[in-house]
């Protein structure tokens, strides 16, 4: 039995992997869901964000792991097999999407019922697949291009540029996915405060735009290329001085083209990934391995190094717009709370993460707005002390 599963196995190696990369992904998110799921009911809500963060960390690392796994197979296991007749990039890109893909649609499965979103199977599904689209598809692309040039092919041109403009175009699918289709509005309470808040600060505002959530019911704001927006939750949910404080945040996004400098770094990042492995294709297998690695993770690191700095400048920026150094604490201490987004993160994560911690930006806020630290302190009780909440979903890109 143990002579014949041998043989089988080192006769279907190329099968035994595809099949890997399509199973393991859901099994690991279907652990770590169970796990949320058998916590201690009244945690349940407030421990639940940790595990998708978790999981976003495997898909992410799951990417240079598959690409050395594929390569291997190629170089060293050519052997008859139909999956052989498959084209290199297919091998690459296919397998692992669809495994990640499937392993994101579990994950919002439970998450659905751990918070108010109303969505259906069809929108977790469309959620799941243009999630995969915008982030593990591309990353995947690069990587075939960067194969393209280990092999001094022209096409590594193809898939490089192919696999950024899929990820900006796949980002307005997600968008859409979650129901945030932007409606330009002329009046209202967001629409009157974020235009006098322009004028005073001499920002050039084009329009505003509300988000109708719908089943949703997400958590997001963005600035940029003269335009803000929000979704209706946060104008229900902020007022006054704290609402002053979202807007002034992304009117600083808009004033300082933060989302322009972070594609236009992130494009170079990608770009001296490439132009390194120009010189790379002849490593050991060792060294290609190790340095898969570093082509994956360095420039999302670059650019999440990038945007966490944005974010800091932009929390500034609107503390000198409004003044309310306080009510910006408060305003994020909510904000934070209502998604579901816990309060602290693991050194690692926030590497991979697009945004500081709530309390690394609260602290930047308090030093520069001058708030007292009994002010803080009391802040972060409440934060801490409070009913755990729905844990909403929240766009991270360009959101406060």
């Amino acid at each position: 039995m143990v002579s014949a599963l041998r043989y089988f196995l080192a006769d279907n190696f190329y099968l035994m992997a595809v099949i890997g990369a399509v199973v393991l992904p859901p099994a690991w998110s279907l652990v770590f869901c169970l796990f949320a799921l058998r916590s201690d009911e009244s945690v349940r809500v407030e421990k639940w964000p940790m595990y998708p963060q978790r999981m976003r960390m495997l898909n992410l690392l799951a990417v240079p792991v598959w690409w050395s796994i594929t390569g291997a197979l190629i170089q060293y296991e050519a052997k008859v097999n139909p999956i052989l007749d498959v084209p290199a990039w297919a091998l690459l890109v296919l397998p692992l999407s669809v495994g990640i893909t499937g392993a994101r649609f579990i994950a919002s499965w439970t998450g659905r019922g751990l918070s108010e979103r109303r969505w259906t199977i069809a929108d977790l599904f469309r959620l799941s697949v243009w999630a995969s689209l915008s982030s593990t598809v591309p990353l995947l692309l690069f990587a075939a291009g960067i194969d393209a040039l280990f092999g001094r092919s022209l096409l590594s041109v193809l898939w490089i540029g192919g696999a950024g403009l899929l990820a900006l175009y796949a980002k307005v699918g997600l968008r859409s996915a979650e129901g945030l289709k932007p409606r330009l509005v002329k009046s209202g309470e967001l629409f009157k405060r974020s235009h006098a808040m322009a004028r005073q600060v001499g920002v050039h505002l084009i329009g505003v735009f509300v988000y109708p959530t719908g089943r949703g019911r997400l958590i997001n704001a963005h600035g940029g290329g003269g335009f803000i927006g929000m979704t209706d939750v946060c104008i229900h949910w902020f007022h006054g001085a704290q609402l002053d404080f979202l807007i002034g945040h992304e009117l600083a996004h808009t004033q300082q083209n933060h989302g322009k400098k972070e594609r236009g770094i992130g494009a170079l990042a990608y770009l001296g990934i490439a132009a390194t492995a120009l010189a790379a294709w002849h490593l050991p297998l060792i060294w290609q391995f190790l340095f898969k690695f570093g082509a994956i993770l360095i420039p999302v690191m670059i650019f999440n190094f990038v945007s966490r700095r944005f974010e800091l400048e932009a929390d500034r920026i609107a503390v000198g717009f409004t003044g309310e150094g306080e009510a910006a604490i408060k305003a994020l201490a909510n904000l934070y709370h209502r998604s579901g987004v816990p309060g602290e993160s693991s050194t690692f994560y926030e590497l991979l993460s697009d945004h500081p911690s709530l309390w690394r930006r609260i602290n930047a806020i308090a030093v520069a707005g001058h708030v007292p630290v009994e002010s803080v302190t009391r802040i972060r009780e409440e934060f801490e002390g409070g009913a755990p909440a729905p844990a909403c979903l929240t766009l991270l890109t360009q959101a406060v």
